[in-house]
């Protein structure tokens, strides 16, 4: 029974680890993000809206690249696979882009809380697409190869 068990406990701690990685490179992108959106902003002068949009752009490719070789260890096709990140990305930057216009436009909110607020709406949006939609096969593979575990 207890051999039987090893497996099953062997893929949840694998499961941990690899949510563990998903969360130290989104902490390290968002502080990466954030910390060119607000030099964007406050030292070069650019508007919420465009350092928002360079931000975001250049953490895209951070983001893609941490997270294909450190979170999930994609072994994935790059092209098809960077051009579902690029798909999820679309959808998860259009959440937070409109989320920042209404909280600065209609509701008025500091433009620096504004981007954190908005922020959320990415999160959340990216997490859940990329999961599923970009590295969802790498994620089983490497959950169920003998020569992934980690």
């Amino acid at each position: 029974m207890a051999a039987a068990r090893r497996p099953i406990l062997d893929q949840r701690t694998s499961k941990v680890k690899q949510f563990a990685r998903f969360l130290a490179v989104g902490i390290a992108n968002t502080v990466f993000g954030y910390a060119l959106i607000f030099g964007f902003m406050f030292i070069a002068g650019w508007s919420p809206e465009a350092s928002n949009i360079a931000g975001y752009l250049i953490g895209l490719v951070s983001s893609y690249l941490m997270n294909r070789s450190f979170t999930f260890r994609s072994t994935n096709e790059r092209k098809s696979e960077f051009a579902r990140f690029l798909a999820v990305f679309a959808i998860a930057f259009a959440a937070n882009f409109v989320a920042l216009w209404v909280l600065l436009h209609v509701f008025g909110v500091k433009d620096w809380l504004a981007q954190i607020l908005a922020g959320v709406a990415y999160v959340a949006t990216s997490y859940l697409l990329n999961r599923a939609f970009v590295f969802g096969s790498a994620l089983d593979r490497s959950l169920h190869s003998p020569q992934r575990r980690t």
